[in-house]
């Protein structure tokens, strides 16, 4: 009976241990980390693609300054609506992009740095697209330029 209550004791602890992490990666910034020169991600840079759907380009600004964008990431509809999103810019089936570097930070989902020529997104705003756990672009969304 003892090592019943042991096992339920660690296990608390563990989930409380797991809950505080995961709470801090919403309070605490951690730093993004470049993984570019990391396998899969490095054979992915330089590459260009196409969308093979439509995608909403969502610029994420500095609650509650609206203004101020920090960084537009691409998603496939239907996207997100909330008061961090300051506008969204619909990207036609076609439009071209490429991938120019990999980053992660703990506890998040990965992303790939892109560039979208000609979609009339401002410049100077680093643009994201997230990676499958594979580390390839979706292929339902992006296709390779050239396949």
């Amino acid at each position: 009976m003892k090592s019943f209550f042991r096992v339920v004791l660690v296990a608390n602890a563990g989930l409380w241990a797991l809950a505080i992490v995961v709470g801090l990666d919403q309070t605490i910034s951690f730093p993004e980390v470049d993984i570019s020169d990391r396998k899969p991600y490095i054979d992915f840079i330089g590459r260009d693609y196409w969308l093979k759907t439509e995608v909403d380009a969502l610029a994420w600004n500095d609650f509650p300054d609206k203004t101020t964008i920090l960084s537009i990431s691409l998603m496939p509809p239907p996207s997100v609506r909330n008061r961090f999103v300051s506008y969204r810019t619909r990207l036609k089936v076609g439009q071209t992009l490429r991938i120019l570097s990999a980053k992660a930070r703990f506890l998040s989902p990965k992303d790939y740095v892109v560039s979208v020529p000609g979609a009339g997104l401002p410049d100077g705003i680093p643009i994201t697209i997230r990676m499958n756990s594979d580390g390839t672009p979706d292929p339902r969304v992006y296709a390779l330029l050239g396949n």
